[in-house]
C-alpha cells in the first residue's frame, strides 16, 4: 500500500476546494481506521486507487446492474449478475458442494480486502478453519481423551450469512456506513429475496444512492477469498454464546467452518444431558441466522470410536483413521498406474477434478502424519499427472 501523510491531504484539499471541516472528519476517520491496523478506504474512489479496478466497475458490482460501455463506438455490455462462475465438486465425505468463484477483477478486490482488512481481525479463539497458524489437526487436539462427543453440523453456512451481517462486521471494525456497504455488496452474491426486506435494508444504509436500490439479497459465496474470513466474523458472537452454553456443562467447544463439536471426559455426563445440549444449541443458531443439519447431529458414547473432522481422538495423539488410510492408499495405487482411466473409474468429470481432490487429502494426511504420506510416496511413486 502506498503511505500517506496527512498535511499532504489537507494541501491537496484545500486546493480542491474541499471544505475545511470535510477533509477534518475524513483525517479523523482515516486515522481511528489507521489506529486499530486497517487501511483508511473512506470512499469507493479510494478503492479503486488502492485495487487498480475501474470506479465504473466497482460501483456496478454495488448497485448489481445492467451496464453498457461505449468504447470506441463498440457498446460493451458488463452484467454484475454474472459475477461467478459456478460449478460443483464432490465432498470427501458423498455429495457435492457448490463452488462460486468471482471473475478476474472481482476476484482482485476480494483478495484486496482480504489481506489488508479481513486478515488484520482476530475471529473467535473457539474457531479453527480458515484462521492462521490454526488446522484440522489443531481443532481435533482439543477433544484428546474425552469419554462423549457431540456432533452438529450448520446447514448452507456460507449461503446464510447475508450481505446484512457483513455489513456488520465492516462497521464493528471501524468503517463508515457508506463504505461498509459497498464493502458488503463486493463481497457477497446477489440471491433473490423479499422486497419488503431489500427496500428497508436499502433505505436503512443508502436512501440518497438510487442505483443502490435493488430488491435483492446478497449471501456469502463459497470460493470467494474473502468468504471464510467473513464466515469466522459473523459468526464469532455465536462462538462465545455457544461457548458459554458449552461451559455451563462442563464441555469443550470448537468450530470448524460449519462442524461443531463439543467433548467431555465427566462421568456424570448422559445421553439425557446430551439431548439438552443439542436442544439448547439448536435454540441459539437461529438467533444468528444459522440451522443444525437435523441428519449430522452424533452423540458418541464412551468406548465408541471418537472422530473429530475425520482424525481419531480416542487416544494420546490424533490419528488418521483407517478409512481414511484405505481410502487414500487406493486412490495413489491406482493414480500411480494411469490416473486418467482412474478418473474414468471414480466418475470424476475430469482429471484435475481427481488431481484437486486427492492434493486435497494429501494435504490433510500431512498435517496429522507426515511420516505417514513420505512412506506413501516411497510405496507408490510420484503420480504421473498428464497435466
Amino acid at each position: 500500500m502506498t503511505r500517506w501523510a496527512s498535511h499532504l491531504y489537507i494541501y491537496h484539499g484545500k486546493e480542491r476546494g474541499i471544505e475545511a471541516a470535510v477533509v477534518n472528519e475524513s483525517l479523523r476517520q482515516a486515522h481511528l481506521l489507521q489506529d486499530n491496523g486497517l487501511p483508511p478506504v473512506l470512499t469507493l474512489g479510494h478503492l479503486s486507487f488502492h485495487t487498480d479496478i475501474p470506479y465504473w466497475k466497482l460501483r456496478t458490482y454495488v448497485a448489481r446492474r445492467l451496464v453498457i460501455i461505449d468504447e470506441k463506438s463498440e457498446p460493451k455490455v458488463f452484467c454484475a449478475y454474472n459475477s461467478y462462475r459456478s460449478f460443483q465438486i464432490r465432498k470427501q465425505l458423498g455429495g457435492y458442494r457448490r463452488i462460486c468463484v468471482p471473475e478476474p477483477d472481482l476476484m482482485k478486490v476480494q483478495k484486496w480486502i482480504d489481506h489488508y482488512i479481513l486478515s488484520q481481525v482476530k475471529a473467535s479463539p473457539y474457531s479453527y478453519a480458515f484462521e492462521k497458524g490454526q488446522s484440522i489437526f489443531d481443532c481435533a487436539r482439543q477433544h484428546l481423551g474425552c469419554r462423549w462427543l457431540v456432533k452438529l453440523d450448520l446447514r448452507n453456512f456460507f449461503e446464510s450469512l447475508s450481505e446484512i451481517q457483513v455489513y456488520r462486521v465492516f462497521r464493528d471494525i471501524g468503517y463508515e456506513r457508506l463504505i461498509s456497504f459497498e464493502f458488503s455488496r463486493i463481497c457477497t452474491k446477489v440471491r433473490e429475496t423479499s422486497r419488503e426486506i431489500m427496500k428497508r435494508w436499502s433505505n436503512t444504509y443508502n436512501r440518497s444512492i438510487e442505483a443502490y436500490h435493488r430488491p435483492v439479497m446478497g449471501h456469502l459465496p463459497q470460493g470467494a477469498p474473502t468468504s471464510p474470513k467473513l464466515a469466522n466474523l459473523i459468526v464469532s458472537p455465536l462462538d462465545k454464546a455457544i461457548a458459554t452454553l458449552a461451559d455451563s456443562y462442563g464441555l469443550v467447544y470448537t468450530r470448524y467452518a460449519d462442524d461443531m463439536t463439543f467433548s467431555t471426559c465427566s462421568m456424570s455426563f448422559n445421553r439425557d444431558v446430551a439431548k439438552k445440549v443439542i436442544h439448547d444449541v439448536s435454540q441459539t443458531l437461529p438467533k444468528y441466522g444459522l440451522r443444525p443439519h437435523t441428519q449430522k447431529i452424533y452423540v458418541v458414547p464412551p468406548g465408541a470410536r471418537k472422530v473429530v473432522l475425520g482424525l481419531l481422538v480416542d487416544g494420546d495423539k490424533v490419528r488418521l483413521s483407517k478409512d481414511f488410510r484405505s481410502a487414500l492408499e487406493c486412490h495413489w495405487y491406482h493414480c500411480a498406474k494411469d490416473p486418467v482411466e482412474h478418473a474414468k473409474q471414480r466418475e470424476f468429470s475430469s482429471v484435475l477434478g481427481l488431481k484437486n481432490y486427492l492434493h486435497g487429502l494429501i494435504a490433510y494426511a500431512k498435517q496429522v502424519d507426515s511420516n505417514y504420506v513420505d512412506k506413501l510416496t516411497r510405496k507408490y511413486g510420484e503420480i504421473p499427472w498428464p497435466i
